[in-house]
């Protein structure tokens, strides 16, 4: 399928109610989430739901969070948008040797994107969310993920993301929105 392909198709997604979107697990052999020669186009979707972010104070709590890691792990950080109820950002792994840790039952495995994304969840729900007083999950288990492999252009998708707020009627250009921005340039 080409990038062009799965765009349509991801877009054809989201176009469709909440409720009847189906979580996928992660398609992709484990090892692929370690590449640095592609970037990751991430959407995390709060539990149920619910436009969590509308509180100003967890919001930018969670984008900083974000940044953060970014920092942190040396990713190459394209857009983000958080939105009332979820999270779009791509993200690019910095040519690195692979690391390897104990996963438990699942022996010894490579450290992978979907394990900062985990731990980036992990931390907000914990740190920021039960700190303000939230209860329970604050995110969905599963997230949505796409590769763009091997220099596609991933200058739509960043177009996407970053008119997000416009779309959904939140503000007429998306530079107006507090919580969507261009972190590093593609």
């Amino acid at each position: 399928m080409s990038a062009y392909s799965e765009y349509c198709e991801f877009m054809e997604y989201l176009k469709m109610p909440r409720q009847y979107r189906e979580h996928k697990k992660h398609r992709l052999p484990l090892e692929y989430y370690t590449a640095s020669d592609c970037e990751f186009f991430f959407t995390i979707s709060a539990k149920w739901g619910q436009p969590r972010f509308t509180n100003e104070k967890l919001a930018q709590a969670v984008v900083d969070a974000l940044l953060w890691r970014k920092r942190h792990h040396n990713w190459t950080l394209y857009v983000y948008c958080l939105m009332p109820d979820h999270l779009h950002f791509i993200v690019r792994l910095p040519p690195h040797e692979i690391r390897y840790f104990d996963g438990g039952a699942r022996g010894i495995v490579p450290e992978t994107i979907l394990d900062h994304v985990g731990n980036f969840k992990k931390w907000t729900t914990t740190k920021i969310w039960w700190a303000q007083g939230g209860t329970g999950q604050l995110w969905l288990k599963s997230s949505y993920d796409r590769v763009i492999w091997y220099n596609r252009s991933v200058e739509p998708v960043c177009s996407y993301v970053l008119n997000n707020p416009v779309r959904k009627g939140l503000v007429e250009k998306w530079q107006d929105y507090p919580y969507v921005g261009i972190v590093d340039s593609w």
